[in-house]
C-alpha cells in the first residue's frame, strides 16, 4: 500500500509509566499509527489493542470489515494511546518469576484495599455524627521510648506518659490523611483516659498502624502530603528514625489495651459498657470530654490547630488551616457568595471574611443564611455592621453560627434587635464572639451593658454543644444578677474562664448557681482584692462539682493568709482533682513556704506549679523531688521564672524530667511576665533563656 511522504509527526503512545513517541505515516491520504512501530519501541511487550480516553480503537479496515495490512490506527496526535497487551516471555523461567511477582502484588493490593474498607467503614460510620465540636480521629503514643518487658503490670502501663495526636480528616481516602500540625498533648489522669476510651482507641489505633504501613501517616518524605504542611507538622514526625520509632510506640499502645481488657479493668465504666465492640463510633457529649484529659490546652482552644468545616453535604470535618481553603470551597460556594452578595453582604474569597454593612436584614435573608451555612458555605468571620434585625431571626441565626456552622469569630457592631412588634428593643454595640472547638469567648465593649447582657443570654440560649465559656467580668458590673440569669439557662456549660474577676457579687453569679454543673473554672487578673479572694474560698467549700482549678494569674499571688486559706481549703475539697497555681516571691522560711510544703507533704492537687521571683531553698526542693515522685506522679509542669536555685538543687530538680516524673520542667532566668511579653509579640529567642523541657509548649505558652 503506497505511502505518502510528509512532514515528521508523532504520536504520544503510553505502556504503564512508560511513554513513547512514535512517528506517524500517510496511507491513502490518512495520518496512521502502525502496530509494528509500537511493537518494535516496546519491544517486551505483545501489543494486542490501542485505548484512546479508555475506549478501544478499530484498526483500519475494509467495506467487508477486514482489517487492512499492516494493522493501523487513525492518529490522534492531541491524544495519548495507551497500549494494551501483555509482557513477552523468554522463558519459563521468567515467566514463572514474574507471575510470583503479579501474585504478591496481587496479595499486597488486596490487603491495602481491606485496610482501606476498613478505614473507609469507620470513617463513614463516624461522619454520621453532625453535632460535635471535638476532632474525632486520634490516637496516643508514649512521649518517651520505653522498653515494653521494664513494664510488668497494669498500673505501671497507667505511669507512662503519653501524648495524644489529632488527624486531620482532609479527605475520606486514607491515603491522604495526616497528622495535625500539633506537637501532641500530654494526658493528665492517664488510667482514667485510658479506661473510658480504650475499645475507642483501638478503633482510632487500627487507623494509625494502617496509615503508617501504608504512607499515609505523613511519614518523613511526606509523599501524600502538601509541601506547605511540612513546617507545622510535629517535629519528630521528621525524624528519621520516625517509622521504626512510631511503629514500636504503636505496638506498647496496642499491648496496654490488650493487658487492659485481659485485666478486665473495664467493669463497670459506663461510657466503655456502651461501646465494647471496635468500630463503634462515639457520640458527641462522649468526644467532648476529651478535653478534660488534656494537659496545657492552648486558650485558643483550637485542638491539634483544626479547623471545623461543613462539606457540601452537610457532614462535618476537622481539618488543617492548609486544607480549610481547599475543601471548603466546593462546587456549592460560588452560589453561596452569589447569593450573600445579591442580599446586600460582601465576600472576601482570599480570606473567608463575610461582613453585612446597613442592611434589615430579614427573615429571607436569614433562611438563605442558615441553609448556605448548613450545607457548607463556610465563613471564617462573620461582621454584623449597623444593621437591623427581628430577635427571633437573631437566634435562628445564632443558632446555625453556634452549632452547624464553620464560623470561628462573629462580630457585631451597632446591631438593633427588634421585636415581634417591629420595636427596637435592645442595641449590641460592639461584640465578639468566638467560637473555636467546644468554647464561646465573648467579649462586649463596656457601653450599653444592658443590650450586652440580652444578647449573652441569646447566645446562651442558642448553645447546644460549647461547653465552654469565657468571658470578661469587667463588661458585667452592675449587672451581676443578668449574668447569674444568663449562665442558669444554660446548663451545657460545664467550664468557664473569667479575666478581671475581682468582684464578690459576679464570683456568686458563677458558683452559687442552683443547679451548679461547673467542672472547670480558670481565673486571670483576678481574686487581688482580699475580700473577693476571701469569699472565693469560702464560696469552694460549698461546692461539690469543681474538678479543676486553673490560677495560674499572669502576676501570681503573693498574699500569705489568701495562700494558707487557699491550700486549707483544697485540702478538704471532696472533688478538686487538678489544681494550677501560680505564686510569687517566696522566701525560706516564711508563711508561704510553709504553707506550700506542708500542702506538698501532705496533699496531691496541685498539678500545675509556677514559682516566680522567689528564693528556692534546699527544704522547698526536698518537698517538691518528694510530691513529683509520690504515687501516681500528681505533679505535671513545674516552672521557675526569676528564682535563685542552688546548683545542687536544680540538679536534683532537672532529675525528675529524666525519671519522668514530670512532663516538663522550665527554669527561666526573666521575670513570668516578661516572657508572656515575648511570645505574645513573637517566638522566643531560645539562645538567651536556660530552659529545660521534655516536651515543648504545647500551642503556644498558657497565659
Amino acid at each position: 500500500m503506497a505511502q505518502n511522504a510528509h512532514h515528521t509527526r508523532f504520536q504520544k503512545v503510553k505502556w504503564g509509566d512508560s511513554i513513547a513517541q512514535i512517528e506517524t505515516v500517510i496511507s491513502n491520504g490518512i495520518e496512521c499509527l502502525r502496530l509494528e512501530d509500537v511493537q518494535r519501541h516496546f519491544h517486551t511487550v505483545r501489543v494486542k489493542a490501542f485505548l484512546i480516553d479508555n475506549v478501544q480503537k478499530a484498526f483500519i479496515h475494509d467495506e467487508a470489515g477486514k482489517n487492512s495490512e499492516p494493522l493501523r490506527i487513525v492518529a490522534h496526535l492531541d491524544k495519548t494511546v495507551q497500549v494494551v497487551g501483555s509482557i513477552e516471555a523468554p522463558d519459563n523461567d521468567i515467566q514463572s518469576g514474574i507471575e510470583e511477582i503479579k501474585d504478591k502484588v496481587t496479595r499486597i493490593d488486596a490487603n491495602t484495599q481491606e485496610i482501606l474498607r476498613q478505614i473507609d467503614h469507620v470513617m463513614t460510620q463516624m461522619y454520621q455524627l453532625h453535632e460535635f465540636t471535638t476532632p474525632r480521629y486520634f490516637f496516643i503514643l508514649p512521649a518517651e521510648h520505653r522498653n515494653i518487658k521494664t513494664i510488668d503490670t497494669v498500673q505501671s502501663w497507667f505511669h507512662v506518659h503519653y501524648k495524644l495526636y489529632f488527624l486531620c480528616e482532609c479527605s475520606q481516602n486514607p491515603k491522604e490523611m495526616h497528622v495535625a500540625p500539633h506537637e501532641g498533648y500530654s494526658i493528665k489522669r492517664p488510667r482514667d483516659f485510658i479506661l473510658r476510651y480504650g475499645p475507642y482507641l483501638k478503633t482510632t489505633l487500627t487507623i494509625a498502624q494502617a496509615l503508617l504501613s501504608i504512607g499515609g501517616f505523613a511519614i518523613p518524605q511526606l509523599g501524600n502530603v502538601s509541601a506547605a504542611i511540612n513546617h507545622v507538622l510535629p517535629s519528630q514526625l521528621k525524624n528519621s528514625q520516625f517509622y521504626t520509632d512510631t511503629k514500636q510506640k504503636l505496638q506498647i499502645v496496642d499491648d496496654l489495651l490488650n493487658t487492659v481488657d485481659n485485666q478486665q479493668y473495664l467493669v463497670g465504666a459506663s461510657i466503655i459498657n456502651r461501646h465494647q465492640s471496635r468500630g463503634t463510633a462515639l457520640q458527641g457529649a462522649e468526644l467532648r470530654e476529651i478535653q478534660t484529659y488534656l494537659e496545657l490546652v492552648d486558650d485558643k482552644r483550637s485542638l491539634g490547630n483544626l479547623y471545623r468545616i461543613v462539606t457540601a453535604d452537610g457532614h462535618v470535618r476537622w481539618v488543617c488551616h492548609k486544607h480549610y481553603d481547599a475543601i471548603s470551597y466546593n462546587n456549592e460556594m460560588s452560589k453561596y457568595i452569589n447569593e450573600f452578595t445579591a442580599m446586600g453582604g460582601t465576600f472576601d474569597e482570599t480570606t473567608n471574611e463575610a461582613l453585612i454593612n446597613q442592611l434589615d436584614i430579614t427573615s429571607k435573608n436569614v433562611e438563605l443564611m442558615c441553609k448556605a451555612l448548613e450545607k457548607g458555605f463556610n465563613i471564617m468571620k462573620l461582621t454584623l455592621t449597623g444593621c437591623l434585625i427581628y430577635e427571633g431571626d437573631l437566634k435562628t441565626l445564632l443558632g446555625i453560627i453556634i452549632n452547624r456552622s464553620s464560623i470561628c469569630c462573629l462580630n457585631m457592631v451597632g446591631v438593633r434587635v427588634r421585636n415581634s412588634f417591629r420595636v427596637k428593643k435592645y442595641t449590641c454595640q460592639e461584640m465578639i464572639a468566638e467560637f473555636n472547638n467546644q468554647t464561646i469567648k465573648v467579649r462586649f465593649s463596656q457601653a450599653n451593658r444592658g443590650g450586652n447582657m440580652m444578647t449573652l443570654v441569646l447566645l446562651l440560649l442558642q448553645n447546644k454543644i460549647r461547653r465552654n465559656l469565657d468571658f470578661s467580668a469587667s463588661d458585667f458590673l452592675d449587672h451581676e444578677s443578668d449574668l447569674q440569669r444568663s449562665l442558669k439557662v444554660n446548663t451545657v456549660i460545664k467550664d468557664i474562664s473569667v479575666e478581671y474577676c475581682n468582684n464578690i457579687d459576679i464570683m456568686n453569679s458563677i458558683l452559687s448557681l442552683e443547679k451548679n454543673e461547673l467542672h472547670r473554672l480558670k481565673l486571670s487578673h483576678s481574686l487581688c482584692v482580699p475580700s473577693t479572694s476571701s469569699h472565693f474560698c469560702e464560696l469552694l467549700k460549698n461546692n461539690k462539682t469543681l474538678v479543676e482549678i486553673d490560677l495560674m494569674d499572669p502576676s501570681g499571688f503573693e498574699d500569705e493568709i489568701f495562700i494558707n486559706h487557699l491550700l486549707d481549703t483544697l485540702k478538704d475539697h471532696k472533688s478538686i482533682k487538678q489544681f494550677s497555681f501560680h505564686v510569687r516571691n517566696i522566701r525560706p522560711s516564711d508563711q508561704k513556704e510553709t504553707s506550700l510544703m506542708k500542702s506538698l507533704q501532705k496533699d496531691a492537687f496541685i498539678s500545675r506549679l509556677c514559682i516566680s521571683s522567689s528564693v528556692i531553698s534546699h527544704k522547698l526542693t526536698e518537698a517538691l523531688l518528694r510530691y513529683a515522685s509520690k504515687e501516681g506522679k500528681p505533679l505535671s509542669h513545674l516552672e521557675f521564672y526569676n528564682c535563685k536555685v542552688k546548683k545542687n538543687d536544680e540538679a536534683e530538680l532537672k532529675s525528675l524530667c529524666d525519671s519522668g516524673s514530670v512532663h516538663q520542667l522550665a527554669f527561666y532566668p526573666e521575670p513570668r511576665w516578661d516572657i508572656m511579653l515575648k511570645v505574645i509579640n513573637g517566638p522566643l529567642n531560645k539562645s538567651k533563656r536556660n530552659v529545660i523541657f521534655t516536651g515543648s509548649l504545647e500551642g503556644g505558652f498558657k497565659i
